[in-house]
């Protein structure tokens, strides 16, 4: 009747605090080698960013995290989630053109902010990187970083191209640093693979791994135990009665 019960030990569980969306650029420009590599070479861009990128979604144990691609439109490659295996396996098949050839940045923060709408999470990081300039999105890329901002997401810009290039090839810096600006955010600009390193790095220190602690202690019902010694004590006395009433019945 007491519902007695045993405590066991207690039980620390950790969920994820914060989502990390990633937005890459795989545009057409982003198939130049013209990326300095840790040895000395010449990269192709794409494939410099996703060993970097990729590198740094290992490191996020503790955060779902996200992965948009975009070109001439943008694509969820990866909802949000905890398994970094596979968002960075989606990330090491992403290809130079799969989703066109021009650079939609307005369109994947668009999507971002749609994405992140499922978001449990008070905690919300986009990191966009592009190497090229908006060349056809429906809403402007500032525009849709201050809609963004609304929501609560914060946006950090990484620049990959040339700044110096002419036409879709021209990295627009100034763009990138105003998004950046909409969303209460930073820009970085990488010039060669090392740098991109100490920018994701640097991203990394900013923001650490983040999660919510829960603990409890299992409880295990006892009563049935208490029932049945009860049940068992009952019958063994019964049975102690009958025994006696038997030996003092007359002959």
């Amino acid at each position: 009747m007491a519902q007695p019960e045993r405590i066991g030990e207690p039980i620390v569980t950790e969920n994820a605090a914060r989502d990390v969306m990633l937005a890459i650029d795989i545009s057409g420009s982003m198939d130049q080698i013209d990326f300095a590599s840790s040895d000395g070479g010449r990269v192709q861009r794409l494939d410099a960013v996703k060993k970097v990128v990729g590198d740094f979604i290992s490191a996020r144990d503790g955060d779902r995290v996200a992965l948009i691609i975009f070109g001439a439109k943008a694509f969820v490659q990866a909802p949000f989630t905890e398994d970094l295996v596979s968002v960075r396996s989606l990330l090491e098949q992403t290809q130079v053109g799969m989703a066109g050839p021009h650079t939609v940045i307005g369109d994947a923060i668009g999507l971002s902010i749609k994405t992140f709408q499922a978001s449990q999470t008070e905690e919300r990081l986009l990191i966009l990187l592009s190497d090229g300039g908006d060349t056809g999105s429906r809403m402007s890329p500032v525009n849709a970083a201050g809609i963004a901002a609304g929501e609560g997401i914060e946006i950090i810009t990484v620049g990959v191209g040339d700044p110096d290039g002419s036409g879709e090839q021209r990295l627009d810096e100034q763009a990138l640093k105003d998004i950046a600006a909409a969303a209460d955010g930073q820009y970085f600009f990488a010039a060669d693979e090392a740098s991109l390193s100490d920018i994701y790095a640097r991203i990394n220190a900013l923001k650490p791994r983040e999660v919510e602690t829960t603990s409890y202690r299992p409880r295990d019902q006892l009563s049935h135990y208490f029932l049945g010694l009860a049940v068992a004590l009952g019958w063994s006395t019964l049975f102690v009665l009958l025994i006696f009433r038997e030996r003092r019945r007359p002959a």
